[in-house]
């Protein structure tokens, strides 16, 4: 099955009600209802899923020394998709960022949708990881803002 995944950043300064009065309640240019918004695919043929909130994710990756790192988030919701050649896809959200989720049933598979709160910075270190920067490893920021620049 085809799983698609969509994260919005939703503007907490959104203001419905303006736009709903002056412009038939669509967003205007001054009063954006999402600041962003990534879509990507499930890489792979996905036979199952499960969500776990209040989770544990183990962020892993390599140094620019090419050392090996590993730190446990905590508090985090987690997509985790196995796939037909029984590999295993880890879609985590910090639980706290989270404002609601939903997910469509499609006739290309299932798409589930994710909004963010935009109260707190979050770092997207890499596609499909939404971890809130308050939680996110003191020594690996230096490095993601060294990247961001």
């Amino acid at each position: 099955m085809k799983v698609t995944i969509n994260v919005k950043l939703v503007n907490s300064k959104f203001d419905q009600a303006y736009a709903d009065k002056d412009n038939e309640g669509e967003e205007t240019e001054d009063n954006i209802k999402y600041l962003w918004e990534d879509e990507f695919e499930v890489q792979g043929d996905v036979k199952s899923y499960k969500v776990t909130n209040n989770g544990t994710y183990l962020l892993r990756g390599l140094y620019p020394s090419d050392d090996e790192f590993c730190f446990e988030i905590n508090d985090m919701t987690i997509f985790e998709f196995e796939l037909a050649n029984a590999s295993k896809v880890l879609i985590p959200f910090s639980k706290k960022a989270i404002s609601k989720t939903d997910k469509l049933e499609t006739k290309q598979g299932l798409k589930f949708n994710i909004y963010l709160k935009s109260i707190k910075e979050i770092v997207n270190p890499m596609e499909g990881v939404y971890i809130l920067k308050d939680d996110y490893p003191s020594e690996l920021l230096e490095l993601y803002s060294e990247e961001e620049e």
